[in-house]
């Protein structure tokens, strides 16, 4: 059946006071970037030629003229000034303006700014020459020409940078008037292109005039003169006609009204003072007539001679009035209709007007189009004929658009290197970057350096750190108060390794040098010290360990017996050091597998259970042989030795694995030759035991303790 390890849910990531003691872990590294850096950088500085600054200051004030075809003088707003400014420092800095300083100051002769020239000596003996780059001397004046901007200015600050002095001051000067040179071609390029574009198209509009005026004296030629004058003479009859037509429109408007009140009835007078106005005196008389009559009659009778006079004159008053009345309604009557026929004459006549007016607008339409389209034309000529004058006298469009407020004095002493700032940078990027090759560090050691890794990664207790020591087999007997002496004795606690029921343990690792047969021995040791009957037994036939410490090279020993060839007396020897028992491998090599997967060494196992408290297996390496899985599993448990800082995960996670496979109980495991003065500084929480303040607690001396 195959074990595997036990699956759970990802751990939560470290406390922050975790993570950051993993710089305490690599202070080392930390502090090899935090110094390095600031000391190359101080080499640097130190080694680095005077630098020799010059400032010019130039003035950016555009004049905005109006120049026909250029939008230039659209108003800008502030951003788009900043925009234009910034231009302006990247035409003085531009590769252009660099070649011009090389050219006229002859800088590809020297060699700070020529590389082919720094070559000298052996060097330029042994390494053939590069070809020089082209543009490479103006790339690198470029590189030492530097242009600023004053925030919110219009000003720009132009600087040089050399080991000459009085050549920085002539390349920034330079680089200024370079610049206002190129200012005033530009300005004296736009007005001659103004110029040109007015000259170019006042030709044009000179041809099209020329053109437009031939074809309206060919126009006017066909039409005549008559032509425009009857023109003329049918707008004003037609004008005339309209007149006399609203007139007599009005007039018969007025006597179909006096005709229609004439004969609706009613009051005759009325209607006959509509119709003849003149009748009004006579029908004054006849009312005053008709009022005496009334009077008489009332008076005297009807018979009464002057009643009767008065009716005779009221009776020839009326008769006149009524004759004159008829006369003038038959005079209305006929004017009326006398109006209607002068109306129709008028209206032909004005409608045969109309028509020959439209006939001849639009025989004179094309001539009148001519003539406006010949007057647009001048008016044009007229106005870029102005505008040309006014460029030819306007001086200010061939003055540049900048002027230099201050010119480049030699510097006197070399600029300033910012030393401070420039080591202050270095020791701070070097300590980011120590940093970082710290936490890169810590994330490459795959290593193992506290038990509570282990238990993270396999869940196995970690009972013992074992520290480092140059005398490992006796440390724990010479100085029994020691941090050793007290790992080794955490561990046995951790295995339960105690007078009474013996305890088989095979000590095994994931591959050699792992400290394993060291921590067998010295465990016995320590254990045979405190009074228990140990056997230490050298399960490792095939690269035997316990010959070279106990001088036992060539003896017999656990394979002898296992394959019959020696007695249990012969092959258990003495430690005079401390008195443990001690089995050495044997000379049976070739065999071994065979003899463990016997049953003699099992039952052999159950014997010495009687005799002893404790039997420690110094077993192979588990990714070695498989010897070494089959003793894990014949003894009551197995300890995992794990080299510290040294064993990778993923090798452990293995040799785990491959133990639970074979059936082996794991009993935990032990860190081994662990580096005392690192752990402590790590911060893990196993490695408390090794802070100073604990010092009180563990001695090292030698008590002169003979076996």
């Amino acid at each position: 059946m195959s074990l595997t390890l036990p699956s759970a849910a990802p751990p939560a990531g470290p406390p922050l006071a975790d993570q950051l003691l993993v710089f305490r872990r690599r202070w080392r590294v930390v502090l090899a970037c935090g110094l390095s850096l600031p000391a190359i950088a101080l080499a640097v500085l130190l080694t680095r030629p005077a630098l020799y600054t010059a400032t010019g200051i130039v003035l950016y004030a555009p004049e905005n003229a109006a120049v026909p075809g250029d939008n230039t003088n659209i108003p800008q707003d502030a951003a788009n000034e900043d925009e234009i400014t910034a231009s302006q420092a990247e035409i003085i800095a531009s590769l252009p303006a660099a070649q011009q300083i090389v050219r006229r100051l002859n800088l590809a002769t020297v060699p700070e700014f020529n590389p082919s020239l720094r070559r000298h000596g052996l060097l330029a003996w042994l390494l053939p020459a590069k070809p020089l780059a082209p543009n490479a001397v103006a790339q690198n004046v470029q590189r030492a020409l530097s242009v600023n901007v004053l925030p919110g200015s219009h000003i720009l600050t132009v600087s040089f940078t050399s080991r000459d002095p009085e050549l920085s001051a002539d390349a920034a000067n330079l680089a200024m008037r370079l610049y206002l040179d190129h200012e005033r071609d530009q300005s004296f390029a736009t007005l001659t292109s103004a110029q040109n574009w007015l000259e170019k198209h006042s030709a044009v509009v000179q041809a099209q005039l020329d053109a437009t005026e031939a074809r309206l004296a060919k126009a006017r030629a066909n039409a005549g003169l008559v032509q425009g004058a009857q023109a003329s003479l049918t707008t004003e009859t037609v004008s005339r006609l309209a007149a006399a037509l609203v007139q007599a429109e009005a007039d018969m408007a007025m006597q179909q009204a006096r005709l229609h009140a004439a004969a609706a009835g009613g009051d005759a007078a009325a209607a006959n003072a509509a119709i003849a106005p003149n009748l009004l005196p006579l029908r004054q008389k006849q009312a005053d007539l008709a009022a005496q009559v009334e009077s008489l009659a009332a008076q005297y009778g009807p018979n009464y001679p002057a009643l009767m006079a008065t009716r005779s004159q009221l009776a020839a008053i009326s008769s006149e009035i009524n004759a004159e009345a008829r006369r003038e309604l038959d005079a209305a009557r006929a004017g009326l209709a006398a109006g209607e026929a002068q109306i129709a004459t008028l209206q032909t006549a004005l409608k045969t007007a109309q028509t020959q007016e439209q006939a001849q607008d639009e025989e004179a339409a094309p001539i009148r189009a001519l003539q406006q389209r010949a007057e647009a034309g001048q008016d044009m000529l007229r106005a870029m004929t102005q505008q040309a004058g006014q460029l030819a006298q306007d001086a200010s469009l061939t003055r540049p658009d900048a002027r230099i407020l201050s010119t480049a004095a030699v510097p006197a002493n070399p600029g300033a290197a910012h030393s401070v700032l420039i080591l202050a940078a270095a020791a701070l990027l070097g300590l980011c970057g120590g940093l970082l090759l710290a936490g890169l560090c810590d994330a490459l050691d795959t290593s193992l350096r506290s038990g509570s890794e282990i238990s993270t990664l396999a869940g196995l207790s970690c009972h013992a750190l074992v520290p480092e020591t140059s005398r490992p087999y006796v440390e724990a007997l010479e100085a029994p108060f020691s941090l050793y002496a007290e790992q080794l004795r955490g561990l046995r606690t951790g295995l339960g390794l105690n007078a009474g029921a013996c305890r088989i343990i095979a000590i095994t690792s994931a591959r050699p040098g792992e400290g394993k047969t060291t921590l067998s021995i010295a465990l016995a040791r320590a254990l045979a010290a405190s009074g228990l009957r140990v056997l230490a037994m050298d399960g490792d036939i095939r690269q035997p360990s316990f010959e070279a410490l106990f001088n036992t090279g060539g003896a017999k020993g656990l394979s002898d017996y296992l394959a019959g060839l020696a007695t249990c007396e012969e092959v258990v020897i003495t430690d005079t050091f401390s008195g443990a028992r001690i089995m050495p491998a044997g000379t049976q090599a070739k065999s071994a597998l065979s003899l463990f997967l016997s049953p003699s060494l099992p039952q052999w196992l159950a014997q010495l259970r009687e005799d002893f408290d404790v039997i420690l297996i110094d077993a192979p390496p588990v990714f070695a042989l498989a010897e070494g899985r089959v003793l894990a599993r014949l003894a009551d448990s197995a300890l995992l030795c794990i080299r510290w800082g040294a064993t990778p995960r993923r090798v452990v996670a293995a040799a785990i694995t491959l133990l639970r496979e074979a059936g082996v109980v794991l009993a935990g495991t032990a860190l081994t030759r662990v580096d005392a003065s690192a752990l402590k500084k790590s911060g893990y929480t196993d490695a408390e035991m090794y802070q100073p303040r604990y010092g009180g607690y563990f001695q090292r001396y030698t008590s002169g303790h003979k076996g």
